[in-house]
């Protein structure tokens, strides 16, 4: 592609034109999106799909090219006849060159790694993409049942983000891949949770499966409630440090700010029950940090999810702490004793 399209060329084709009167979740007006984050997302997939291709053999060259593909997708066309197309069209184009610019297009439109890319390390996540439209396909992904006993399962408020991280031990990294969201990785060490809310909200008219969108907002206001990241309190600010330092050392460069902005879910929202899509993969999440027992004493000071544990363990550092001291304190007055025995002081 020659040069970057305009970024509002690349809202009204992936997200859609905005609707000026729509609000978001946290009832902000459709204008405060951050479109940044999708923008280095768009420039990473390009380069990847072209480097695989030399660059020599992409079938997509202009933004018009792309907007072409996408109308194909969102029309319902199935795999085969798109490829068929770009072959007609494009007819010194080889078909690699067409299924990687398909891939490309379908990932710019979903966040989702669709199709493996040659030399490719460690394809985590990929989702293959071989017949049938692309509606289908993600449909099927997306509709796999839940196995999981949902019994004594609960998400109180104290369960976020922060708290998985700060108490349970567990590392957080931002992913663009929507399919790995709250998936655990690196022997359970490690939760990937997928950022772009900005994305999400424009999702209204996608080809995700009905509620998706919605849901996936949802574990995000579960895990950045809004009312606990953006509230001026010392506690409050204390978990805005946290996640300002999250963000900087993350992977993904830039990451949307309005993860921590999709409102915050009531009690009754935060049942189990409520979620279909994730509601194994949070079920697996809760009991990793449940599971979890605080290393260092950071970690036992921020946990309060047993109290009576808690208060315990502290009046034992605290018996400890006095004990300590007063044997401290007698070790130096029997020094001081032997010490005035050998050299009494002179009158």
């Amino acid at each position: 592609m020659v040069g970057l399209p305009r970024p509002k060329d690349l809202q009204d084709t992936f997200w859609g034109p905005l609707d000026k009167d729509r609000r978001m979740r946290n009832a902000e007006p459709i204008e405060n999106l951050d479109f940044l984050p999708y923008i280095e997302y768009y420039i990473q997939q390009w380069n990847a799909i072209t480097a695989t291709l030399d660059g020599r053999y992409v079938t997509v060259r202009t933004h018009d090219d792309v907007l072409e593909i996408v109308q194909l997708l969102r029309e319902g066309n199935d795999r085969e006849s798109i490829v068929s197309h770009l072959r007609m069209k494009y007819s010194s184009a080889i078909e690699d060159a067409c299924e990687s610019s398909i891939n490309l297009v379908a990932r710019l439109l979903l966040m989702l790694k669709i199709g493996v890319m040659k030399h490719q390390v460690a394809p985590r996540g990929f989702i293959a993409w071989e017949r049938g439209s692309l509606a289908d396909m993600v449909n099927k992904r997306f509709s796999e049942p839940q196995v999981l006993d949902t019994h004594h399962v609960r998400l109180p408020k104290s369960f976020n983000a922060w708290a998985i991280n700060v108490i349970g031990g567990l590392q957080i990294e931002f992913t663009d891949n929507l399919a790995d969201h709250l998936l655990l990785v690196d022997d359970d060490d490690k939760v990937l949770i997928f950022h772009h809310a900005s994305f999400l909200e424009c999702q209204h008219r996608s080809l995700f499966p009905d509620g998706l969108v919605d849901e996936t907002l949802r574990t995000l206001a579960l895990l950045f409630p809004q009312s606990e990241f953006h509230t001026s309190n010392l506690g409050r600010n204390e978990k805005k440090a946290w996640f300002r330092k999250l963000c900087s050392s993350s992977r993904p460069r830039t990451i949307d700010p309005r993860v921590t902005l999709c409102g915050s879910l009531r009690a009754e929202d935060r049942q189990i029950e409520r979620f279909t899509f994730w509601r194994d993969r949070l079920i697996v999440l809760k009991q990793a940090y449940d599971d979890a027992t605080p290393q260092t004493l950071s970690q036992w000071w921020h946990d309060r999810r047993n109290g009576e544990r808690w208060y315990t363990f502290w009046v034992a550092m605290l018996v400890l702490f006095i004990t300590t001291t007063l044997g401290f304190l007698q070790c130096v007055e029997g020094g001081l004793q032997v010490y005035k025995a050998y050299n009494p002081t002179s009158k």
